[in-house]
């Protein structure tokens, strides 16, 4: 793992927008467009698997592509939401590990 691998960013939190049928809708977070860059030069384009930390919780997931806004999505699960009190308009500090 090179250092390069490891990032960390502060991103605000906002809802994917919800269909008319309700539901809870997806919390993310867009990672900053330089950063997003670097990895999809680096690595591959589509899905990038990656583990992350907000406060003590970690997890893994994927950055998901979006295309709108040129740069990588990460979805903020519900139980790292409730874990660490983050709700929709929050800024959060990221640490992310390309794995």
């Amino acid at each position: 793992m090179q250092k390069k691998d490891i990032f960390s960013q502060k991103a605000k939190v906002w809802l994917y927008p919800v269909p008319p049928a309700g539901g809870g809708g997806w919390h993310f977070v867009t990672l900053d467009k330089k950063i997003s860059a670097e990895i999809r030069e680096k690595y591959r384009k589509g899905f990038v698997k990656i583990e992350v930390m907000v406060g003590k919780t970690k997890w893994q997931t994927s950055l998901f592509p979006h295309k709108l806004s040129g740069a990588y999505l990460i979805c903020i699960k519900s139980s790292v939401r409730k874990a660490e009190g983050i709700f929709v308009g929050d800024e959060i500090k990221l640490f992310i590990k390309l794995i």
